[in-house]
């Protein structure tokens, strides 16, 4: 199947808030499942993920120099991949996301972190490396969920 592409540059063209940037997101999203046949969990994932990293790497990397956030979907017979690169700050979800402890009670924990904890428990595989200053995160889920 034909990978699709997505990405937001933050200095060229309209500044649009980061709600707007992941309406449209959200739109291509559905519009791949549609045309792939996706089931419904597996679009809630991919839309899950992409909305938390795309939505973090946003926040945090425009203060630190981001300009650019790249999304690349490939959906495979057995699974989805998504890549998604930017050239924010190093941040390896794999190892420096805290891991909330979900025993403790809600006054008792922080605000945020658990969406890329989700992310980490719920996807078939997570692999992060740093590359020539960009952030490159790749995402596997297997269609059968």
């Amino acid at each position: 199947m034909t990978s699709r592409s997505l990405v937001l540059d933050f200095e060229q063209g309209e500044q649009q808030t980061n709600a707007e940037m992941l309406e449209g997101i959200s739109t291509q999203i559905d519009e791949m499942a549609e045309a792939d046949d996706w089931s419904p969990k597996l679009l809630y994932l991919i839309q899950l993920c992409l909305e938390e990293l795309a939505l973090n790497a946003m926040t945090y990397g425009r203060q630190k120099g981001l300009s650019e956030f790249q999304v690349s979907i490939t959906p495979g017979v057995e699974e989805v991949v998504l890549e998604l690169h930017d050239n924010g700050a190093a941040f390896d979800p794999t190892r420096d996301a805290p891991i909330p402890d979900p025993d403790a009670p809600m006054e008792d924990r922080p605000i945020g972190g658990l969406g890329i904890f989700l992310i980490r428990e719920m996807v078939d595989d997570l692999a992060y490396r740093r590359e020539e200053g960009w952030n490159h995160l790749t995402i596997t889920i297997r269609r059968a969920q």
